[in-house]
Formats: structure tokens, sequence, C-alpha cells
């Protein structure tokens, strides 16, 4: 049986993807395998935070990473590194 990603991991994974450009919310709900609705909420709450940015022009969305997320991201991904050195990920 698989675990659940708990918050920070799916945190993780977004701020990740969104390092390789601007992307289509459901194209990363794809990506990061979860549900697009799921996923607006947490993006909604990061947006609030300042972390990401979610662009609509017309018809269509897009979001990208803010230079806060960006600094985010660098810190996470220093601890996922050193979990994963101690066997804990």
């Amino acid at each position: 049986m698989t675990r659940k990603r708990t918050k920070l991991q799916i945190i993780y994974d977004i701020l990740r993807i969104l390092m390789l450009g601007e992307i289509n919310p459901t194209k990363l709900a794809t990506l990061v395998n979860m549900p697009y609705d799921r996923l607006m909420n947490i993006l909604k709450e990061m947006n609030e935070k300042g972390l990401v940015k979610i662009v609509s022009t017309g018809k269509t969305k897009t979001v990208g990473i803010t230079h806060k997320g960006v600094e985010l991201y660098e810190e996470l991904k220093k601890i996922v590194e050193l979990l994963n050195d101690y066997g804990l990920l």
C-alpha cells in the first residue's frame, strides 16, 4: 500500500515543475498526479502567499513561479536531499 503524499510533498512537486517554466493548470495537475480541483485549491493558497502567480488571458490560464516561490523551492530541495542522504525518504 502506498502512502499518501503530505501537503509539503505536493507543494514541493508543484514548485519543482514550475521551475521549468509557466504551465497550464490542467497539464500541471497531470504532472503532479492529482485532481484539477484539488490542485487549484492549493494553487490559490500558494498564490495568496506569493509563491506562484496565476495569469488568466481570455479562456486560458497559466501558472508560474515567483521569486519567493523559487526561494522556497531551493530550501525545500536542500531538505529533501538531506533526508534522502539519511535514507528517510
